[in-house]
């Protein structure tokens, strides 16, 4: 695949994080999917004509085939639709990539700490549905989808199908996607493997050191890899005073995942030490980041926390707020995790 320059703007930012979005020269909307004779049109605009795409392709590949005959093999290509590329798919994938608007589309729906978690179950589904299938499932860009995929199923407590979906992710998964397999993966396996979940947020510990991405990115997969070690030193460890020694390292300022993730685990190890009024205080400002963030899922853990540091009517509504955004997005997981806590 060509090498390009890596989008570095904030998630927020990037096309793909408005899923109705079609921003000025989107290869295709996100309703739309994307065929190949999407891709075969975009390759078109961007070169200026299709013989010229055949001429770029013919010196990449040392002139083995003519121009023309590249060119019959590209018309013939963008009739397959959504079908298996062949050969001259695999070809011009390998050349060319994917547009920047597509992988950053399918990444937003891949990672884990954007606002696609906040959509209903059946609505992420049949938003990467289109994406899984050629020219998309057949370029380095289908580990965001089966990332997707795989997170879809882990909020429906689908084990074996997310296990399938990470599976067909880290064939795929490089660089960013590489370093989101591990932490999706490391969630995955956390309870049944707690010490090769470790070792997983280990190694994207040490991906992270290397990765170009985005200031609001980076601060969102540290929180992330912060949150597994904590969870794992509060749920499994039951060393609450080191996990919340972790959580403080975080900033307070940054993106709202960030600090959501911050606060939130910083409470939970503050109240298993006895201090109720500081996990109460962070609780507060987890409720107010995830809100600022507009992240439902977010603000339900949040509100977890809040119920968990306060007593009588105020404890329950706080916990049924918590749980009627859960039943809202159709979430096993949080609803389970929500029940978990409470009890």
């Amino acid at each position: 695949m060509s090498s390009r320059p890596r989008d570095t703007t904030s998630p927020d930012e990037q096309p793909g994080h408005d899923p109705g979005r079609r921003a000025e020269g989107d290869s295709a909307g996100a309703s739309e999917g994307f065929d190949w004779g999407s891709y075969v049109a975009w390759l078109a605009q961007r070169h200026g004509t299709l013989a010229a795409v055949a001429d770029a392709l013919a010196a990449q590949r040392g002139h083995a085939e003519s121009v023309g005959t590249i060119e019959r093999a590209l018309r013939r290509l963008r009739a397959r639709q959504g079908r298996d590329g062949g050969t001259w798919g695999a070809r011009v994938l390998r050349a060319f990539g994917v547009p920047d608007d597509v992988d950053s589309r399918v990444r937003w729906m891949g990672q884990y700490h954007t606002r696609f978690s906040d959509l209903p179950r059946s609505l992420c589904l049949e938003l990467l549905r289109p994406w899984d299938r050629p020219p998309v499932s057949e370029s380095p860009s289908r580990a965001w989808v089966q990332l997707g995929l795989a997170g879809v199923a882990l909020r429906g407590r689908e084990q074996e199908l997310a296990r399938e979906h990470l599976r067909r992710a880290e064939r795929a998964a490089e660089g960013l996607a590489r370093l989101e397999w591990l932490l999706a993966s490391s969630f995955a396996i956390s309870r049944e493997e707690p010490r090769q979940a470790q070792a997983r947020v280990e190694e994207a510990e040490r991906l992270l050191g290397r990765l170009e991405m985005s200031a609001d990115d980076r601060a969102c997969y540290r929180a992330r890899c912060v949150d597994h070690h904590g969870w794992h030193d509060n749920v499994v460890r039951r060393d609450h005073a080191a996990a919340r020694a972790r959580y403080e390292e975080l900033p307070r300022d940054g993106p709202p995942f960030g600090r959501v993730r911050r606060d939130n685990g910083l409470g939970w190890s503050l109240l298993r030490l006895g201090d109720r009024e500081g996990a109460h205080a962070c609780a507060v400002r987890a409720v107010e980041a995830a809100g600022d963030g507009g992240s439902l899922r977010l603000r339900a853990m949040a509100l977890s926390l809040l119920a968990a540091t306060l007593e009588g009517q105020a404890a329950e509504a706080a916990r049924q707020r918590a749980k009627a955004i859960a039943e809202r997005l159709d979430d096993e997981a949080l609803r389970v995790r929500l029940d978990r806590r409470r009890g």
